[in-house]
């Protein structure tokens, strides 16, 4: 459901009044980062309400075939559905309360993007619970990237953590992203954290850089972000699924590539190219996997930033896609975010933070 942000009295009054009678949901709302100032208004005046929400700031929301930038959408999630908090830094997360799965069939995992820690954090949950929850989740941002809170639940808005919010909902999740292995493999022979230090014992923005100019000369002495990394981000290898995109966002003063999220030391590395239309078909393809399973009550889209900056007029040719494969399946217009990574397992794989890649999630009770 999309609501505008007339104020934040009427939001909260809003989500009191959509509530189902005699239940009491918990509301999953994803904040266009324009109205983030707005942000504590609301948990004050969704707290009058007795409205429980939680959710995350992001740098735009998907609604039907548009991207819009003011605004929210509000999720009601089933009122046995369950919060926890963890504060996100590079020792590894520390749970303010710990996670609870009795009941729980599927989470939603919303967290800062530019925290520290974030590899860790997704381990440690995906340690707790396995394949006996789907997951799916985004990265929370401003536009500009400054460092802000941009995760809460109605107790407040935080910087540097993560929510895991545990549902008993059923989902089905399913992750394509139309990039393809152009040059490589090339070894993390040193990394740190987010910081890819060494490509094949050799400093790793400059090869990088020469890598991708020698494929595409016209790159030549342009920004790693949002030029470079835009059309040839890296992935991380991965033999039985779907590549995991790693988005270069710039050098380190060092030497090094700095990517969106955590890369393993040794981990084997592609620069990765992809086509405005082998992206719409991939994003295109993830929704019609859907059809599969039973018919579910909510579709929810966690789609790549840099991927709508990439695609840039193009990115509407995306939506339209996602739309029409999506009308074979519901009368439900799209709904989503903009994400800086994108979170998701099926059960089946770990838990991934990817990075340039559309998931969707179908979810019925």
């Amino acid at each position: 459901m999309y609501l505008r942000f007339a104020s934040p009295a009427h939001v909260a009054a809003e989500l009191r009044q959509s509530a189902v009678a005699g239940e009491s949901p918990l509301w999953l709302l994803c904040v266009a980062d324009t109205e983030l100032p707005r942000v504590p208004e609301l948990l004050e005046s969704c707290r009058g309400e007795g409205v429980r929400v939680c959710g995350g700031v992001f740098p735009g929301l998907i609604h039907g075939t548009r991207v819009v930038h003011n605004g929210l959408l509000a999720l009601p999630l089933p009122g046995a559905s369950q919060v926890a908090v963890a504060d996100l830094s590079a020792a590894g997360p520390r749970w303010r309360t710990p996670p609870s799965g009795a009941g729980a069939h599927s989470a939603y995992v919303l967290l800062d993007s530019l925290a520290a820690g974030i590899a860790a954090f997704l381990d440690d949950l995906f340690d707790r619970f396995g394949g006996s929850l789907r997951y799916v989740g985004a990265g929370a941002a401003c536009r500009d990237l400054r460092r802000a809170p941009v995760v809460f639940t109605g107790d407040g808005l935080w910087a540097d953590a993560a929510l895991a919010v545990l549902t008993p909902e059923h989902m089905e999740v399913h992750v394509r992203h139309g990039w393809t292995r152009v040059l490589g493999p090339f070894v993390a022979s040193r990394s740190r954290a987010n910081s890819i230090l060494e490509l094949n014992w050799r400093p790793a923005a400059a090869l990088y850089r020469q890598s991708v100019e020698a494929l595409a000369p016209a790159f030549a002495g342009r920004p790693v972000f949002p030029d470079l990394g835009a059309a040839f981000p890296l992935c991380i290898g991965r033999e039985d699924s779907e590549d995991v995109i790693r988005d270069p966002m710039g050098e380190t003063d060092d030497g090094g590539l700095a990517v969106l999220a955590d890369v393993a030391e040794h981990s084997p590395l592609y620069i990765a190219h992809g086509t405005p239309e082998s992206l719409v078909a991939a994003a295109r393809q993830a929704v019609e996997a859907c059809a599969a399973g039973p018919r579910p009550a909510r579709y929810f889209i966690s789609d790549c930033y840099s991927r709508a900056l990439m695609l840039g007029a193009g990115f509407r040719h995306e939506l339209a896609g996602v739309a029409t494969a999506l009308a074979a399946l519901t009368d439900a217009v799209p709904e989503g975010v903009l994400a800086l990574g994108e979170i998701a397992s099926g059960g089946t794989r770990l838990l991934e933070f990817y990075n340039k890649t559309f998931v969707i999630a179908a979810s019925r009770p």
